[in-house]
């Protein structure tokens, strides 16, 4: 088993034992992260327990990555990511649509940068965790925690017990976005 194997491998068994409701249920956890087909099985029964919690989404809405509220980024600018390189609330006075998703700006100077060239902002992966998607999968993410990777707009999970980014920059940052991009262009085949 390669080094990717394993730290894909234990990247799901740390998302499905943060999603664990009980004790038992967090014990059988950490017995998966020696195989490979359980990892897989905790992936699909995060991903069914998340559904049944969560509230009603557009997350696939053309393969993006919506809360429920239905803006994109939970509001924030995605041109002030770029600009300010940091996380900055939107306001709904100035929105734009772009493919069906809505986007919140800091100003009507940054709607018109984004109007402009919308895929220059437009989060990666569809605003999916990079990192899950370098491991072949859909994990949501916090828009605070981010980066830039050649000038796209990088986003990851982060909660109390799981840190993507602090990961991603742990590893291969050129082998996640190859592993990354290959698996989205799967995903938004679909």
């Amino acid at each position: 088993m390669n080094n990717t194997t394993r730290f894909a491998l234990k990247f799901l068994a740390v998302i499905a034992i943060a999603a664990a409701s009980s004790n038992a249920h967090a014990q059988s956890m950490k017995k998966a992260e020696n195989s490979k087909g359980m990892a897989k099985q905790m992936t699909k029964k995060m991903s069914s327990d998340m559904a049944m919690t969560a509230p009603i989404s557009r997350a696939y809405l053309n393969n993006n990555n919506i809360p429920s509220s239905g803006v994109a980024l939970e509001g924030y600018c995605p041109v002030a990511y770029f600009a300010a390189n940091k996380p900055l609330m939107g306001k709904p006075e100035f929105a734009s649509d772009y493919k069906e998703v809505t986007y919140y700006f800091v100003s009507a100077g940054a709607k018109a940068l984004f109007d402009k060239e919308p895929q220059k902002y437009v989060p990666a992966y569809g605003g999916w965790c990079a990192l899950g998607m370098a491991v072949g999968d859909k994990f949501p993410v916090d828009p605070t925690a981010f980066k830039i990777v050649d000038g796209k707009l990088h986003l990851f999970l982060k909660n109390k017990n799981v840190d993507a980014l602090a990961l991603w920059n742990k590893g291969d940052s050129k082998e996640y976005v190859a592993k990354a991009a290959a698996h989205w262009a799967k995903v938004n085949k679909k």
